[in-house]
């Protein structure tokens, strides 16, 4: 039995890319779950990063918008459908990683170096001949029902059983 989910398999460097630019991730799940539960549920005094509750409570909902939008952004990498949003978000990633080395008050020295070699490698790993190879190649689905670009539907299956023989043309007099 065929998937007809399952058309190929994602060549190595693009499995590499999109798990180097998965590093994030858990980071904003955990950040957006920290400042919503502090801005809404569980206060702190003093806020974590505004200064008030509602601030906290906005911070969380910006890292899970920002979670949301990641994890599409490596979906879309690893099936092949889109590269552009998952550089985008590796280089988003990047800046930000740049800004935690370079601010020391922030405290996120060694986080931002793992950051930020995660996304230099998810960026030159997603930019290779072979990541654009596998993005740039044409998919056809040949789904029972689903309408072609032509406006035709795809042939339905059908059981040869059901299928009457053809009659032979009867000869030319």
């Amino acid at each position: 039995m065929v998937d007809d989910d399952v058309e190929r398999e994602a060549p190595p460097v693009v499995v590499a890319a999109v798990t180097a630019g998965s590093v994030p991730v858990p980071f904003l799940a955990v950040y957006a779950v920290i400042f919503i539960v502090h801005g809404r549920f569980h206060p702190v005094v003093p806020p974590d990063v505004t200064s008030t509750q509602g601030g906290e409570f906005a911070v969380g909902l910006v890292a899970l918008a920002l979670f949301a939008i990641s994890f599409v952004a490596l979906i879309m990498m690893l099936n092949g459908s889109r590269r552009w949003p998952f550089v985008l978000v590796q280089l988003a990633v990047l800046a930000g990683s740049i800004d935690l080395i370079v601010d020391s008050t922030r405290g996120g020295g060694v986080v931002g170096f793992v950051l930020a070699a995660a996304a230099v490698a998810a960026i030159v790993l997603a930019l290779l001949p072979a990541s654009w190879a596998y993005v740039r190649r044409p998919r056809r689905r040949n789904w029972p029902g689903r309408r072609r670009r032509s406006g035709r539907s795809a042939p339905a299956e059908t059981d040869a059983s059901v299928v009457a023989p053809a009659t032979p043309n009867p000869p030319a007099s």
